[in-house]
C-alpha cells in the first residue's frame, strides 16, 4: 500500500484511566508516515480529549448520551463513510459491538477489537452480544494471558483471532524524577507513604481492603503507621471517604483526584499498592514499577505475569485485609530490601515493557489485517 494505512481508534470515553491512558500513548506514537490516525469517542468530553490533541491526534466525538443512544451507531457510520478508515481498532465492550454493527452496515473494513479486563461482572445479555458480533471481527487484542484465557472460555472467539500484547510504558519518564508535592498534598513529614491510582471503582479495585489493613498496621504500632495518597476519581470516591471517616483514619487517608504528574508523584511512596478483586492487566504497578517503588498487589488477572513474588512485588490473595496489612509492613519494616525489590522491577520494566516495542506489536497487526485482504 502505497498511501498511509487509515487508522481509526474507537473507545467509549476519554476520561482518565487505563485503557485511556494506553490509548493516548498508541494514538499519538503511531508511526505517521505510514499510519493516518483519527480518535473516535463514543461519549463527548474527558480529560484526555486536549491532551490527544496536543500531540496532534484528530478527536471526533459522537456524543453518545448513554448506553443505549443507539444514534451513535448512524454516526458512526457517517465517520466510516467520510473517514474511509482502512483498520478500525475498538477499545472495550460498548466500543467494540459498535465497531462490529457498523462493519456489517456499511464499508469493507478490518476490525480490531481489545480486550483489557477479565470477564468478570458482565451479564449473560452482554456476554451473548459479544459471543455472536465477535464473528465480525479480524483479531482480538488482549492485553494479558489471563484476560485472554477469560474471554475465550466466557465469550468465545476462534484461536487464530486472539494476539496478546500487554501495556507498556516510556520508562525513562519515571526514572530519577524529584517530587516537591509533599506539602501541596497535605502529606506529613516523618511518616510513610503508601498510595495507589486507580480509577475507584469497587468492588472491583478493593480499596476497602487497603483502608482495613492500615486500621490493623496501626493496632501494631504505637501512633500512625502510614498516610495513604490515593489518586483518581470515580463513583465509589464518596463511600471510601466515609469508611475512612468511620475506620477512624480519615486525617491519614489523602483523596488527591485525578492528576496528570503521576510521574511526579511516584517518588514520595514508600510502597505502591493495588488490592484489585480482579484486573486485565493493571498499568499503574507497570508505572510504580518503572519508578523504582516497591509493589503489593494481588494475585488476579495478568499481574503475575509481571509481578514476581518475593523479587520486583509482594502478592497476596484478593478480599484478604490481614495478608495486604502484613505484606505492606513488611516494606515498611525492610526499606534497604524494599529499594532493591523496586530496583528489580525498574530493570524487569525498561527490558520488557517499553511503549515503543508495544506499540510496534500493534503496527503489525495493522499491517497484516491488510495483507490478508
Amino acid at each position: 500500500m502505497n498511501h498511509p494505512i487509515k487508522l481509526l481508534f474507537l473507545v467509549v470515553g476519554l476520561g482518565v484511566g487505563g485503557t485511556e491512558s494506553h490509548l493516548l500513548e498508541l494514538a499519538s506514537r503511531i508511526d505517521r508516515k505510514k499510519f493516518e490516525v483519527v480518535v473516535v469517542s463514543l461519549k463527548s468530553g474527558g480529560a484526555l480529549v486536549s491532551e490527544l490533541q496536543s500531540r496532534g491526534v484528530r478527536v471526533l466525538s459522537l456524543n453518545g448520551k448513554g448506553k443505549l443512544d443507539i444514534r451513535v451507531l448512524f454516526r458512526l457510520r457517517e465517520i466510516f463513510r467520510s473517514e474511509r478508515p482502512d483498520v478500525v481498532q475498538s477499545f472495550l465492550f460498548w466500543a467494540n459491538v459498535a465497531s462490529r454493527l457498523v462493519r456489517q452496515a456499511g464499508k469493507k473494513v478490518y476490525v480490531v477489537s481489545a480486550y483489557h479486563d477479565q470477564v468478570a461482572q458482565e451479564g449473560w445479555l452482554n456476554r451473548l452480544v459479544d459471543r455472536v458480533t465477535m464473528r465480525w471481527t479480524n483479531r482480538l487484542v488482549c492485553c494479558s494471558h489471563a484476560v485472554r484465557r477469560s474471554v475465550k472460555s466466557r465469550i468465545g472467539g476462534r484461536e487464530e483471532q486472539f494476539v496478546v500484547i500487554p501495556f507498556g510504558v516510556e520508562a525513562g519518564r519515571f526514572r530519577g524524577v524529584a517530587s516537591l508535592l509533599r506539602n501541596e498534598l497535605g502529606l506529613q513529614e516523618g511518616v510513610p507513604i503508601i498510595g495507589t491510582v486507580c480509577r475507584l471503582v469497587e468492588p472491583k479495585k478493593g480499596l476497602r481492603f487497603l483502608l482495613e489493613a492500615v486500621v490493623q498496621l496501626e493496632k501494631e504500632v504505637d501512633g500512625p503507621s502510614c498516610q495513604v495518597l490515593i489518586v483518581g476519581d470515580g463513583p465509589a470516591e464518596e463511600h471510601l471517604r466515609v469508611m475512612a471517616q468511620q475506620l477512624g483514619i480519615a486525617s491519614r487517608v489523602i483523596f488527591a483526584g485525578v492528576r496528570r504528574d503521576i510521574p511526579q508523584l511516584l517518588p514520595l511512596l514508600d510502597a505502591f499498592v493495588l488490592p484489585s478483586l480482579y484486573e486485565g492487566f493493571g498499568i499503574a504497578i507497570l508505572e510504580a514499577m518503572a519508578a523504582g517503588r516497591p509493589v503489593v498487589a494481588t494475585t488476579v488477572g495478568g499481574i503475575p505475569e509481571f509481578v514476581t513474588h518475593g523479587e520486583t512485588g509482594i502478592l497476596v490473595e484478593p478480599g484478604d485485609a490481614t495478608a495486604l496489612a502484613r505484606a505492606i509492613q513488611t516494606i515498611l519494616a525492610n526499606p534497604e530490601d524494599a529499594c532493591q525489590m523496586g530496583l528489580r522491577g525498574q530493570r524487569h520494566v525498561q527490558e520488557n515493557f517499553e511503549i515503543a516495542t508495544v506499540v510496534r506489536r500493534h503496527e503489525e497487526i495493522y499491517e497484516a489485517c491488510l495483507v490478508e485482504s
